[in-house]
């Protein structure tokens, strides 16, 4: 019995390290936000003028996963039931604290520049869906040999275990600007400056205009902000 419990200590001693780096990591991710009416709710819709507008906080899973820490990525859903086009631009997204400070949204290409800069591809990551990059995989075998080898485009997993860049989860997933044309709706991320680093309550409003740039109705949510 004593040798057993010997053999398992070990086990233990394991298991509780994987338990606090998970922790850990989970702290990493930076600031959340809660929706200030309904904390619960993982999104919150708002019309006006024949327009839905979705925001749905704390949805970021893509690369870097600590990108709350630099910016505030909020998922947006915009729907248009007008007749007639409307036009998404970032200058018409406001958010402000309880301070009175005021944050304001970014492009992708600039949110992507400001964390990787100019990355020249040899310091790209491998990218397979089985491996959290930036970490380069550990596995038998290397990552270009595959079974299917020297013809990788018939790797079922193919493109995952090729070169990405390391912008590219903020580029291709952000909120595009641009016309919105009737009956149709797009989605991406706005990614805001630091707006949950200092205060504790934020409010973000939108204001929707006409393809022409005439404003057409505001709507707007308040979050609290939880550290």
């Amino acid at each position: 019995m004593r040798d057993r419990h010997k053999r398992l200590a070990p086990t233990h001693g394991l298991v509780l390290g994987v338990l606090l780096g998970a922790g850990l990591l989970a702290g990493c991710a930076g600031p959340h936000l809660e929706f200030a009416a309904e904390p619960s709710q993982p999104s919150v819709s708002l019309t006006g003028a024949e327009i839905r507008l979705t925001i749905l906080p704390n949805t970021w899973k893509g690369y870097p996963s600590d990108l709350g820490r630099h910016y505030t990525p909020l998922e947006i859903r915009i729907e248009n039931d007008r007749a007639d086009e409307i036009q998404i631009r970032y200058a018409d997204f406001l958010a402000v604290d309880e301070a009175r400070n005021q944050y304001r949204a970014v492009t992708p290409a600039e949110a992507a520049r400001a964390l990787f800069g100019g990355r020249p591809p040899s310091l790209l990551a491998w990218h397979d869906p089985g491996w959290p990059y930036p970490f380069w995989p550990v596995r038998p075998r290397p990552p270009l040999y595959t079974p299917y080898y020297p013809y990788p485009y018939a790797d079922p997993d193919f493109p995952y275990r090729w070169p990405r860049a390391p912008a590219y989860d903020i580029l291709t997933l952000g909120l595009r600007e641009g016309r919105v044309l009737p009956g149709a709706r797009v989605q991406g991320f706005l990614y805001l400056q630091q707006a949950t680093q200092k205060g504790s309550l934020l409010s973000l409003s939108w204001t929707a205009v006409s393809a022409d740039g005439k404003p057409l109705t505001t709507l707007s949510s308040q979050f609290r902000i939880v550290r």
